[in-house]
C-alpha cells in the first residue's frame, strides 16, 4: 500500500461525499478510530465533532487519557457519560452475541442523539477489515457494522456513514498513523475492543464484576507483552459435563489421572470453526504433582490444547491454572496474550512462568473475590482474540 496515495484520496473523497456539512466521530483512544478522526480532520478541520462515549466499560482513567490527546492535537472533543444507560440495557444478559447487539443498538443510539443536537448528517467511524469480516461471517457481532449486515443508518439513526478505513487491516491501519504523525504510544497500542471490558466479562456483567475487570486489566497490562495481552472474569460456577480431558492430558504428560484437575464453566466462550462462529466450552486445566503445580512450557500447554479440543468438539478454549486460593470465591480470571499481525490469526505468547506468577499473585491480591487464575493457551483459531 502507498500511504501518501492512500491518504491523498480518503481526504478528497471526504470532502466529496461531506460537502459543507458537519460530521461526527466516535472515538475510543484506540489506533483505529484515533487515526480515523486525525484523517478526517484534515478533510474537514473543525467542522468533525470527536466524541467519546463513556459507556463504563473503558480501561481504569481511559476518558481522561484519550481527551488529553485530543485537546494536545487541537481537534474539537467532548464526552458524554452514558454509564448508567448502558448497564441498565445489559442487566439480565449473558449470552455474547445478545449483549454485543445490545450494545450497539444503545451505542448507536446515543450517537444519534448527539449527531442530531451537534446538526451533523455523517458519522464517521473507523471499522477496518476484520470488523466487517467476522461479523458477516456470523463469528462476532462487532458493534460498528452497519450497511455491511443489512442496516440503513440513515432510516434508523438519521446519518449517513463514512468508513476511511473499511478495507484496511491492522497494520496498515498503524502503518497510516505513522504517516499521520500519531504518536507511538497510541499508533502502537494494542487494540482494545469497541465494547470495551464487556466482551473480557463473561456471562452476566455487574458492577462488582466490571470493577474486578478493570483491576485485572491494569495489573496484566502492566506485566504481559505480546501482540494483544489482556484479563477476562468469567463466574466460578461448574456444570458437569462428559468428556475424556484428564485422560487425554495425563496420557499427553504420562503421568496418573488423579494428578489432573479439569474446570468446566456454566458459562460459554466465543470461538471459530472454520469460518464461522463457535459459542462452547472452556476446560480449565490444573496438574499438581506432589501438590506443586506442575509448570510445563507454554508451547507444550498449546500442544495439549489441540488434543483436547480436536477430541471434544463441544470446547472452543483450554486455560491451565498459574494459582489458586485455598477456598473458593464468586470469580476466575483468565489471562490471554497472543502474537499476530492481522488479527486474522494469533499465537499463543511464551511468557515465562515467573513473569505468569508475579501477574496472577497480583491479581489475586488486588482482586479479593477471586479464586484462581488460568493463562488461555489457545491460538486463533480455534478461539477467538477476545473472549465474547
Amino acid at each position: 500500500m502507498n500511504v501518501q496515495e492512500f491518504v491523498d484520496k480518503q481526504v478528497e473523497e471526504i470532502k466529496h461525499v461531506v460537502g459543507s456539512e458537519k460530521a461526527l466521530i466516535a472515538v475510543s483512544g484506540g489506533v483505529d478510530s484515533t487515526t480515523c478522526a486525525v484523517l478526517t480532520h484534515k478533510a474537514m478541520g473543525n467542522r468533525l465533532q470527536c466524541v467519546f462515549i463513556d459507556t463504563g466499560f473503558m480501561r481504569l482513567s481511559e476518558p481522561e487519557r484519550v481527551k488529553a490527546f485530543f485537546d494536545e492535537n487541537k481537534l474539537p472533543f467532548k464526552i458524554i457519560d452514558a454509564r448508567k444507560r448502558f448497564m441498565d440495557s445489559l442487566k439480565g444478559l449473558e449470552d455474547a452475541e445478545e449483549k454485543r447487539k445490545v450494545f450497539r443498538q444503545t451505542f448507536y443510539e446515543v450517537l444519534s442523539e448527539s449527531a442530531k443536537a451537534d446538526g451533523c448528517k455523517f458519522l464517521v467511524q473507523g471499522t477496518i477489515a476484520p470488523d466487517w469480516i467476522e461479523t458477516k461471517g456470523g463469528i462476532k457481532t462487532q458493534h460498528n457494522v452497519l450497511s455491511q449486515v443489512g442496516i440503513n443508518p440513515v432510516e434508523k439513526y438519521g446519518f449517513n456513514v463514512i468508513e476511511p478505513l473499511v478495507n484496511l487491516y491492522k497494520d496498515q491501519v498503524r502503518e497510516v498513523a505513522a504517516f499521520l504523525g500519531i504518536r507511538t504510544d497510541v499508533s502502537q497500542r494494542q487494540p482494545f475492543p469497541g465494547p470495551g471490558l464487556l466482551v473480557r466479562v463473561i456471562g452476566e456483567i455487574n458492577q462488582e464484576k466490571l470493577d474486578l475487570e478493570k483491576r485485572a486489566t491494569k495489573i496484566v497490562e502492566e506485566n504481559l507483552v505480546g501482540s494483544q495481552y489482556f484479563a477476562a472474569i468469567i463466574d466460578d460456577e461448574e456444570e458437569e459435563c462428559k468428556h475424556n480431558i484428564i485422560e487425554l492430558t495425563s496420557d499427553f504428560f504420562g503421568i496418573e489421572p488423579n494428578q489432573v484437575k479439569v474446570k468446566v464453566l456454566k458459562n460459554r466462550v466465543t470461538g471459530v470453526k472454520g469460518d464461522l462462529r463457535a459459542y462452547k466450552r472452556i476446560a480449565l486445566v490444573t496438574i499438581r504433582l506432589d501438590s506443586k503445580l506442575f509448570k510445563p512450557t507454554i508451547e507444550k500447554l498449546v500442544q495439549l490444547q489441540v488434543d483436547i479440543i480436536s477430541n471434544n468438539p463441544g470446547f472452543t478454549r483450554v486455560a491451565y491454572n498459574i494459582t489458586k486460593k485455598s477456598r473458593k470465591e464468586r470469580y476466575i480470571i483468565l489471562t490471554r496474550s497472543v502474537k499476530t499481525r492481522d488479527y486474522m490469526t494469533a499465537k499463543v505468547t511464551e511468557i515465562p512462568w515467573d513473569k505468569l506468577e508475579k501477574t496472577a499473585g497480583n491479581i489475586m491480591k488486588e482482586c479479593k473475590k477471586v479464586s484462581e487464575v488460568y493463562y488461555d493457551v489457545t491460538p486463533k483459531p480455534p478461539a477467538t482474540v477476545e473472549y465474547e
